[in-house]
């Protein structure tokens, strides 16, 4: 191995060690941001589609956490998402949200977003309930897209 070469190998080395080599591969701000809004459309998306394709929004992991705003509403690891959100569609009514504001931060493969707006609670036969919701996430990119890693919603008071 040529000088040059082992100097490469060893600024890699310590480009990755430092953690240099996630943020040369995330993506801009600008496309981190629109990847974390196309998420939180997917999710209503899913959700007005009672889809269970839902949970492969979320990251894979035992750890993914989801905490809704009622009580009890907790759902770890894919496991339990699919248990959450098929209860979830069983119901008669269908959820949705609708948001006012939406604020997107990213640091390299990981951003958080805080939402404010609407649980949107559609009835079989066409009555909306609308109420104030909250909503914190965070994303981890994850093969190209973003995953949610923490969902957590309140209605506030």
């Amino acid at each position: 191995m040529g000088a040059v070469t082992r100097f490469l190998a060893g600024s890699a080395a310590l480009a990755l060690v430092l953690g240099l080599g996630q943020r040369a591969a995330a993506p801009s701000q600008k496309g981190a941001e629109r990847g974390v809004r196309q998420a939180l459309i997917r999710l209503n998306q899913h959700l007005a589609k009672r889809d269970l394709a839902l949970v492969d929004e979320f990251m894979p992991d035992h750890d993914t956490l989801l905490v809704g705003s009622e009580l009890g509403e907790v759902a770890r690891g894919p496991d339990g998402l699919r248990r959450h959100f098929q209860a979830l569609f069983d119901r008669t009514d269908t959820l949705v949200f609708d948001w006012r504001e939406v604020e997107v931060s990213v640091h390299g493969p990981i951003a958080w977003l805080h939402a404010e707006g609407h649980a949107v609670v559609r009835e079989a036969g066409a009555t909306e309930h609308r109420r104030a919701y909250r909503l914190t996430g965070v994303f981890a990119l994850h093969h190209g897209q973003w995953k949610w890693r923490l969902f957590h919603g309140s209605e506030p008071a």
